[in-house]
């Protein structure tokens, strides 16, 4: 066990470690504490590396390993691969990095094992409050970061991610609401302006939360909805504007998640008013919007999933032509 200490004959901290007769004494060769720290971290990885033998290729730390695994992903990135889609894994190996850099899970990336990620796992659940499927979907992208890791001699054990305790996941599926309840609650006295403007965005454009919100004024134009980046794929979206939006401010009326969250709620409370039941949430309008361009407007699935900016069945380049374009947007303004 290590420690820094300091001696009357100098004003610099020491570092120590072990017993006679082989303990260790020497010099940070400085008076500053944060700086002698840092060096005892060093000293105290060389001393591991070295009583455990363990190679120089396998000498990463864990921050290390995720940041060459994230820059490895990036650099292999496919057409079929949106930015976005990138952006979500690194972000998943992130999580996994800032976990273990609580003081009591430091360690070295060569003695990660399963019982890290086991602890990963209820973390995320309990104190992350994040769901069974993002988590299963976090581990699956901690287990091929362990593979690159074997792949290139950093990691030589066992993957610690091939057998996770992840709890089941029953998923309760979205279904779309039913545009009479809908148009009930929009046509509410009581609701504010901006909750009506959130709501009408998500129901007349099926864009996802996030984006319905955060519309800016170069993204909406006389006639469209254009977006050249979703926050979510990357992919770009294109929707005729129903009329019924050209006559609110829809720019800007949620930029902030917690303001999304509480126009949410509020969109649930009415919707238990008027006497629907069924699970539903804003996100449920993107399923409602969904089932309008099929029934109602006759789309194919091909030009529902590309207005609906899937990011498995659209590119960079779905954006519509002329003709395409003329033909939603007639079925865009018969919807009521």
């Amino acid at each position: 066990m290590s420690r820094l200490y300091r001696r009357g004959d100098s004003p610099n901290w020491w570092y120590t470690e072990g017993t006679p007769p082989n303990r260790i004494m020497r010099s940070t060769g400085t008076a500053s504490l944060k700086l002698a720290k840092i060096l005892k971290k060093k000293w105290d990885e060389e001393l591991f590396f070295r009583k455990n033998n363990i190679p120089q290729n396998q000498r990463m730390t864990i921050h290390d390993v995720c940041e060459e695994f994230k820059q490895n992903m990036i650099s292999k990135k496919t057409k079929d691969q949106s930015m976005g889609y990138l952006k979500q894994k690194c972000k998943y190996i992130d999580n996994f990095n800032e976990f273990m850099k609580i003081p009591k899970n430091r360690k070295m990336f060569t003695q990660v094992d399963s019982s890290d990620i086991d602890r990963y796992i209820v973390y995320r659940i309990h104190e992350g409050n994040v769901s069974a499927k993002t988590v299963g979907d976090e581990v699956r992208n901690i287990k091929l970061m362990f593979e690159f890791a074997t792949k290139y001699k950093y990691f030589e054990n066992e993957n610690p991610a091939l057998h996770p305790d992840i709890p089941k996941h029953n998923p309760k599926k979205r279904i779309p609401i039913p545009t009479q309840y809908v148009l009930e609650v929009l046509r509410s006295n009581h609701i504010s302006e901006k909750d009506k403007a959130y709501w009408s965005i998500c129901y007349y454009t099926g864009l996802r939360a996030g984006d319905a919100g955060a519309l800016t004024k170069n993204q909406v134009q006389k006639d469209r909805i254009l977006i050249h980046d979703t926050n979510k794929t990357d992919v770009p979206i294109e929707i005729p504007l129903h009329p019924k939006l050209k006559a609110m401010n829809i720019v800007n009326v949620y930029t902030k998640k917690q303001d999304r969250d509480d126009s949410t709620k509020r969109f649930k409370k009415e919707l238990l008013k008027i006497g629907y039941k069924e699970r539903a949430d804003i996100h449920s309008l993107r399923h409602t919007f969904n089932m309008m361009m099929l029934t109602e407007g006759g789309l194919s699935s091909k030009d529902r999933k590309k207005m609906l900016a899937h990011s498995s069945e659209a590119t960079t380049a779905d954006i519509y032509t002329h003709q395409d374009f003329d033909f939603i947007d007639e079925k865009i303004r018969s919807l009521p």
